[in-house]
Protein backbone atom coordinates (compact mmCIF):
# COMPACT_ATOMS: atom_id res chain seq x y z
CA UNK A 1 0.00 0.00 0.00
CA UNK A 2 2.68 2.67 0.49
CA UNK A 3 4.81 1.74 -2.47
CA UNK A 4 1.14 2.04 -4.11
CA UNK A 5 0.88 5.60 -2.01
CA UNK A 6 4.90 6.74 -3.43
CA UNK A 7 4.24 5.72 -6.89
CA UNK A 8 1.22 8.49 -7.31
CA UNK A 9 2.59 11.01 -5.38
CA UNK A 10 6.07 10.41 -7.71
CA UNK A 11 3.42 10.40 -10.78
CA UNK A 12 1.65 13.55 -9.75
CA UNK A 13 4.91 15.71 -8.58
CA UNK A 14 5.83 14.54 -12.18
CA UNK A 15 2.83 16.07 -14.00
CA UNK A 16 2.90 18.95 -11.65
CA UNK A 17 6.35 19.69 -12.97
CA UNK A 18 5.77 19.88 -16.40
CA UNK A 19 2.43 21.74 -15.99
CA UNK A 20 4.65 24.43 -14.36
CA UNK A 21 7.36 24.10 -17.13
CA UNK A 22 4.99 24.41 -20.02
CA UNK A 23 3.69 27.86 -19.41
CA UNK A 24 2.07 29.83 -21.98
CA UNK A 25 4.30 32.63 -21.95
CA UNK A 26 7.34 31.16 -22.39
CA UNK A 27 6.23 29.64 -25.33
CA UNK A 28 4.61 32.67 -26.58
CA UNK A 29 7.99 34.44 -26.23
CA UNK A 30 9.32 33.56 -30.01
CA UNK A 31 10.43 36.32 -31.41
CA UNK A 32 10.13 34.72 -34.95
CA UNK A 33 6.31 33.41 -34.77
CA UNK A 34 2.82 35.23 -34.38
CA UNK A 35 0.34 33.94 -31.88
CA UNK A 36 -2.74 33.16 -33.77
CA UNK A 37 -5.32 31.75 -33.51
CA UNK A 38 -7.11 28.70 -35.29
CA UNK A 39 -9.29 25.42 -34.40
CA UNK A 40 -8.87 22.31 -36.68
CA UNK A 41 -10.91 19.00 -36.45
CA UNK A 42 -9.15 15.97 -38.56
CA UNK A 43 -10.97 12.57 -38.62
CA UNK A 44 -8.61 9.34 -38.35
CA UNK A 45 -11.02 7.82 -40.46
CA UNK A 46 -9.77 9.17 -43.33
CA UNK A 47 -7.03 7.87 -45.64
CA UNK A 48 -4.65 10.59 -45.37
CA UNK A 49 -4.23 10.70 -41.50
CA UNK A 50 -3.89 6.87 -40.82
CA UNK A 51 -0.12 7.57 -40.31
CA UNK A 52 -1.40 9.17 -37.29
CA UNK A 53 -2.72 6.09 -35.63
CA UNK A 54 -0.09 4.33 -34.73
CA UNK A 55 2.96 5.10 -32.42
CA UNK A 56 5.37 7.01 -34.20
CA UNK A 57 3.05 7.75 -36.69
CA UNK A 58 3.60 11.31 -38.03
CA UNK A 59 1.98 13.94 -41.02
CA UNK A 60 2.36 17.33 -42.58
CA UNK A 61 -0.98 19.02 -42.33
CA UNK A 62 -1.09 22.24 -44.44
CA UNK A 63 -3.95 24.17 -43.34
CA UNK A 64 -3.98 25.80 -39.89
CA UNK A 65 -0.78 27.35 -37.95
CA UNK A 66 1.04 29.74 -39.72
CA UNK A 67 3.03 27.01 -41.97
CA UNK A 68 0.75 24.26 -41.09
CA UNK A 69 0.65 21.36 -38.69
CA UNK A 70 3.27 18.75 -37.82
CA UNK A 71 1.32 16.05 -35.93
CA UNK A 72 2.97 12.82 -34.11
CA UNK A 73 1.94 10.17 -32.62
CA UNK A 74 3.56 9.26 -28.87
CA UNK A 75 1.70 6.48 -27.52
CA UNK A 76 -2.07 7.32 -28.82
CA UNK A 77 -1.49 11.14 -27.94
CA UNK A 78 -1.08 13.53 -30.54
CA UNK A 79 1.88 16.08 -30.52
CA UNK A 80 0.68 19.01 -32.28
CA UNK A 81 3.46 21.72 -34.05
CA UNK A 82 3.91 24.69 -35.80
CA UNK A 83 5.67 23.64 -38.95
CA UNK A 84 7.42 26.99 -39.30
CA UNK A 85 11.47 26.75 -37.69
CA UNK A 86 11.02 28.30 -33.98
CA UNK A 87 14.00 30.05 -35.19
CA UNK A 88 13.24 32.01 -38.40
CA UNK A 89 10.84 34.39 -39.45
CA UNK A 90 8.59 32.79 -41.85
CA UNK A 91 10.21 32.30 -45.30
CA UNK A 92 10.54 30.07 -48.17
CA UNK A 93 13.00 27.85 -46.60
CA UNK A 94 11.03 28.07 -42.81
CA UNK A 95 8.58 25.36 -43.61
CA UNK A 96 9.56 22.00 -42.03
CA UNK A 97 9.77 18.81 -43.13
CA UNK A 98 9.27 15.23 -41.17
CA UNK A 99 11.62 12.74 -41.29
CA UNK A 100 11.16 9.71 -39.10
CA UNK A 101 10.46 10.89 -35.53
CA UNK A 102 12.67 14.43 -36.18
CA UNK A 103 11.53 17.60 -38.35
CA UNK A 104 13.81 19.73 -40.34
CA UNK A 105 14.10 23.22 -41.35
CA UNK A 106 15.82 23.59 -43.94
CA UNK A 107 17.20 27.18 -43.28
CA UNK A 108 19.68 26.02 -41.09
CA UNK A 109 19.28 22.08 -40.81
CA UNK A 110 17.86 22.17 -37.23
CA UNK A 111 16.99 18.87 -36.33
CA UNK A 112 13.53 18.99 -33.72
CA UNK A 113 11.97 15.77 -31.81
CA UNK A 114 8.80 15.16 -32.99
CA UNK A 115 7.83 13.81 -29.24
CA UNK A 116 9.20 16.57 -27.60
CA UNK A 117 9.88 20.10 -29.41
CA UNK A 118 13.48 20.36 -28.57
CA UNK A 119 16.36 20.94 -30.56
CA UNK A 120 18.59 18.19 -31.70
CA UNK A 121 21.51 20.10 -33.53
CA UNK A 122 24.30 21.54 -32.01
CA UNK A 123 24.51 25.16 -31.84
CA UNK A 124 25.97 27.48 -29.85
CA UNK A 125 23.34 30.21 -29.56
CA UNK A 126 20.12 30.49 -27.60
CA UNK A 127 17.53 28.77 -29.16
CA UNK A 128 13.81 27.95 -29.27
CA UNK A 129 11.86 25.10 -29.25
CA UNK A 130 9.09 24.30 -31.56
CA UNK A 131 6.09 25.85 -30.74
CA UNK A 132 3.31 23.61 -29.56
CA UNK A 133 -0.22 23.50 -29.76
CA UNK A 134 -3.39 21.90 -28.11
CA UNK A 135 -4.36 18.93 -29.04
CA UNK A 136 -7.36 16.61 -27.80
CA UNK A 137 -7.95 13.34 -29.14
CA UNK A 138 -11.53 11.83 -28.74
CA UNK A 139 -12.12 8.69 -30.13
CA UNK A 140 -11.17 9.02 -33.99
CA UNK A 141 -11.08 12.39 -34.03
CA UNK A 142 -8.37 14.95 -32.70
CA UNK A 143 -8.99 18.80 -32.17
CA UNK A 144 -6.04 21.14 -32.66
CA UNK A 145 -6.10 24.64 -31.23
CA UNK A 146 -4.32 28.15 -30.53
Amino acid sequence: MIMNFSKKKSHFLLFFLIIISCSKERINNNPYLQNISFEKTINLNLPQYDNLRYSGGSIYVENGGIKGLLLFNINDQIMAWEASCPNHYPSECSKMSIYGVQSTCSCENYNYSLATGQILSEINESTYPMLAYFSEKNGNSIRISN
